[in-house]
């Protein structure tokens, strides 16, 4: 297969990425609820052998194969894509306007060489600062929604975004293979030596749950907060460096936007169908023995590895599938119905993720705690409340894109990242070399 290059002109916005973020966010709000209710439970188990048992379980099989550890890869990749198109536009911009600032033009003369490769590197290390500084600003929003819920994946993100900013800018594609097979390698023998602790101690699921819950009995309101950052703190860190698949997602994401697969998702029909079968079969099948697990049987050593390892290849079939749905560009550039939709609360994707969380502590902590009680639910019911969560952050998404409106969340990141911006010395520009003698045609 052929891929074209394709970097996206400023103002084209392709709605293959867009719809794709709308329904990840779906599987994001499935993926998260377990957790939400894990805490209202306080502990307990939660199995799914009580009431809707049979339910639950179908729910839990569904979720383990197709949802869990496939949303956030998927998340990163558009991450990738997200920041690669967004050099891509710098890189061209800021080429175009330092050559302008050498007057060739105005000389009545073509750049040279050198000055056209002084521009674009000016250009390139603006990309990385913008991204650097992007990711910096994303840490604090991470750090800030970390205190209210510690599965926060914003601020991992920003952390990748800060460490690997210049290897997107200037396509070190050879290095970012490299630390892709080292951190897959890192994270099979992590997985590897919690799937076989696990495996060893009997550990069933439910209670793994309440201990990962447990904790936060008895303490203040203060010191849940202080727990979850700490837990934020160390997962953030953690998941990125030693137990992820997040940065070799990026990395796709990031290749993928110099190609025109996501511009034009028409061109690549039947590849993009066949990594979309292939990638959620893979998946799926990979992650059989987690959902055995989670539904009451017994955890074997290598279950966790290649659930997680594998969990990209479903990621990858969400992304083929959801590209394939979105489909090419309009002439007007207009989505509707549910693509409409899905494209609104992609283009506002952090303030639909931070919705949610707005949502799921309204519902699973404040609205209980004001009543005195707990919102016990099974997975099936709170799989439920995460479709109307998410359907609650699509209808507001599409008021503010039918009034014309960033996503408040995006507007602050955008006018944090651009009144942060400091000068900097640039080097000089390459001499203009003189123009040299007539050249006389022989015989004249």
């Amino acid at each position: 297969m052929h891929l074209t290059k394709s970097f996206v002109p400023r103002g084209v916005r392709y709605p293959a990425p867009d719809v794709a973020r709308g329904f990840m966010l779906l599987l994001i709000a499935l993926a998260n609820v377990s957790v939400w209710a894990a805490m209202a439970r306080g502990g307990s188990s939660g199995s799914p052998g009580g009431a809707g048992g049979a339910v639950d379980t179908v729910w839990i099989w569904v979720r383990t194969l197709l949802v869990t550890s496939r949303g956030y890869p998927l998340f990163a990749m558009l991450f990738g894509f997200g920041l690669t198109v967004m050099i891509n536009r710098r890189v061209a911009s800021g080429t175009k306007a330092y050559l302008q600032t050498l007057g060739a033009a105005e000389a009545g003369r073509e750049p040279t060489p050198a000055e056209e490769t002084w521009a674009r590197e000016q250009a390139t290390v603006d990309a990385r600062r913008l991204v650097r500084r992007r990711g910096l600003w994303m840490i604090l929003f991470g750090f800030v929604h970390g205190i209210f819920f510690y599965g926060d994946i914003i601020g991992t993100y920003g952390l990748a975004a800060v460490i690997f900013a210049g290897w997107l800018a200037r396509k070190h594609r050879k290095r970012a293979l490299a630390v892709c097979v080292l951190l897959t390698l890192i994270l099979i023998w992590t997985q590897l030596n919690a799937g076989g602790n696990a495996a060893m101690m009997g550990t069933t699921y439910a209670e793994a749950v309440a201990q990962e819950q447990v904790h936060a009995e008895g303490l203040s309101v203060f010191a849940v907060f202080v727990s979850n950052v700490q837990r934020w703190a160390a997962q953030s860190v953690i998941i990125l460096g030693m137990a992820s698949i997040i940065v070799p997602a990026m990395f796709i994401g990031a290749r993928l936007a110099d190609t025109d697969v996501m511009a034009d998702p028409r061109k690549y029909r039947g590849p993009l169908a066949a990594v979309a079968v292939g990638g959620l079969v893979i998946g799926a099948a990979s992650a059989v023995g987690v959902a055995r697990w989670i539904a009451g049987g017994r955890l074997m050593v290598w279950d966790l590895v290649v659930d997680e390892v594998f969990g990209l290849a479903g990621a990858c079939g969400w992304l083929a599938l959801l590209s394939l749905y979105a489909g090419g560009p309009t002439p007007d550039g207009r989505l509707t119905g549910l693509r409409g939709l899905a494209s609104s609360l992609g283009r506002r994707s952090m303030t639909g993720y931070l919705s949610q969380t707005i949502l799921f502590g309204t519902v699973f902590v404040i609205v209980p705690g004001l009543l005195g009680t707990r919102l016990v639910v099974g997975e099936a019911a709170s799989a439920g409340i995460a479709v109307v969560v998410w359907l609650a952050t699509v209808v507001l998404c599409a008021v503010l894109e039918r009034g014309g409106h960033a996503g408040p969340f995006e507007a602050l990141l955008r006018t944090a990242v651009a009144r942060t911006e400091r000068r900097r010395r640039l080097p000089a520009p390459p001499a203009p070399q003189p123009a040299g003698p007539p050249t006389v045609a022989a015989g004249s």
